[in-house]
């Protein structure tokens, strides 16, 4: 490759060398990612996941990976693995999951699924998501594929969750003690502040009232009370 500037008069030719090398012979030849039901088709590297994810939703990435091998070279992809990590989403620590290892024969294809159970206690903002996939071939050739997209959170301005209620034992008999352990959480983007948790039952004269606060973020957003 030669790049020649002139001004007319005077020139100057810088040339480069460019190497060709045979490319890899393993891809993500489809990639659709769901979020709480919702499909973003056709996802390509170097972008963001079009659905934003919530607190508490699933996150499930469907990946095609394909043999571009032919049947004349013959060459089998042996142990491929395929490792997906949402970093930092969970209070700064990464989700991270892999699928079973496969091979591929020339020219065939796989498809791989692998879910996430995104946390209740998130922050807003944009988390990386990295696809690594490797293999090798029978000649003992890597073969590597890296995907690095985006992951974007948002919140309900207000959203507060019941995360536990269990009432033991379930069946009882008069002048015996029952227990009532309930947990809530604070999911959205604003602190609350005239939070009320009330437990009731007519039939046994129960009423319970706690007036609260939950903060939002990670931090003193829960409360518990039995």
């Amino acid at each position: 490759v030669a790049v020649n500037i002139t001004d007319g008069s005077l020139n100057i030719t810088q040339s480069f060398q460019v190497n060709v090398v045979e490319g890899p012979k393993m891809i993500i030849s489809d990639l659709d990612i769901k979020v709480n039901g919702k499909t973003d088709k056709n996802v390509v590297n170097n972008t963001r996941i079009s659905e934003e994810v919530r607190p508490g939703q699933e996150v499930e990435f469907k990946i095609e990976i394909e043999s571009l091998f032919t049947s004349d070279e013959d060459l089998e992809i042996e142990d491929i693995d395929v490792e997906i990590t949402i970093e930092d989403i969970d209070g700064g620590d990464d989700l991270d999951d892999d699928a079973d290892e496969f091979d591929l024969k020339p020219g065939k294809n796989e498809d791989i699924k692998i879910k996430f159970d995104i946390p209740l206690e998130i922050d807003e903002g944009i988390f990386d998501a990295i696809i690594d996939v490797e293999g090798k071939d029978e000649n003992g050739t890597a073969h590597k594929i890296r995907y690095e997209l985006e992951l974007e959170s948002e919140k309900e301005s207000h959203e507060i969750k019941i995360i536990r209620s269990s009432l033991t034992p379930s069946t009882i008999k008069c002048q015996r003690q029952i227990s009532i352990n309930t947990e809530i959480i604070n999911t959205g983007s604003n602190d609350e502040d005239d939070v009320a948790l009330e437990i009731t039952s007519a039939g046994l004269e129960i009423s319970s009232l706690t007036d609260l606060e939950l903060d939002e973020g990670t931090e003193d957003n829960r409360f518990t009370k039995q």
